[in-house]
């Protein structure tokens, strides 16, 4: 009778258990869902920023610079390049709440379906492969900063911002420091590179919108969640 009674305990326990872990997987996959809805809203913000800082002032600036000398107007060549030196990181356009979360508990296990725990492991690395290569271009675009003063004039460079900090056109015509055309030829391989990374940034995020349309379809079928 004691044995049974233990057992009977045992047994007791581990359906409550079970059931407890049952509703910690259906708050997490709800949780999960909503991040990745709010990723699917925020991160084409992203890419339009790419596209807009990176990839369209770098195909535009070769022409711009083999126009260019000191006594010809230099406005867009201060504009695209004030543009061209910024960034926006991947983590300030991703909701990764819960996946902190169940990392920081130990309660992946938790989610008990293979296809989605292996999806949604892969997007969240796919992420930190994404922030690692923002951060090689980000070490590139300081190079390229350090090269800047010796073509623009700081006045200039002034010019093309406004007090809210965005990147504007001049009011006045501006000009180049110097057009030595060295200088210009390290400056023009250092666009090109920055360009042709922003751009490989550009498809792997489009690529993580699919994995996470993906996720988010899988997550409706396997587990009857309604958008």
């Amino acid at each position: 009778m004691i044995f049974l009674a233990v057992t009977l305990g045992f047994f007791a326990e581990s359906l409550r258990e079970h059931f407890v872990n049952k509703e910690r997987e259906k708050q997490y996959i709800h949780s999960f869902y909503k991040d990745l809805q709010t990723d699917q809203k925020d991160l084409p913000a992203l890419i339009n920023a790419i596209k807009k800082q990176q990839i369209q002032p770098g195909g535009s600036l070769p022409l711009l610079f083999s126009e260019a000398s000191t006594t010809t107007y230099a406005d867009s060549i201060y504009y695209f390049l004030r543009k061209f030196v910024r960034q926006q990181g991947i983590k300030a356009f991703v909701t990764d709440n819960t996946i902190e979360q169940i990392k920081n508990a130990g309660e992946m296990r938790l989610i008990t379906n293979k296809q989605i725990a292996d999806s949604l492991t892969n997007y969240y690395k796919e992420i930190i492969m994404i922030d690692y290569l923002q951060q090689t271009l980000l070490a590139m675009k300081s190079k390229l900063l350090d090269n800047i003063p010796l073509i623009l004039k700081s006045t200039g460079y002034r010019t093309v911002i406004n007090s809210n900090d965005d990147v504007i056109m001049p009011e006045e015509h501006i000009y180049l420091l110097n057009n030595d055309p060295i200088v210009l030829n390290r400056i023009l391989i250092e666009v090109e590179d920055i360009r042709a990374l922003s751009n490989t940034i550009k498809s792997e995020i489009e690529l993580l919108l699919r994995e996470n349309v993906g996720v988010e379809r899988l997550i409706e079928t396997k587990y009857k969640i309604e958008n």
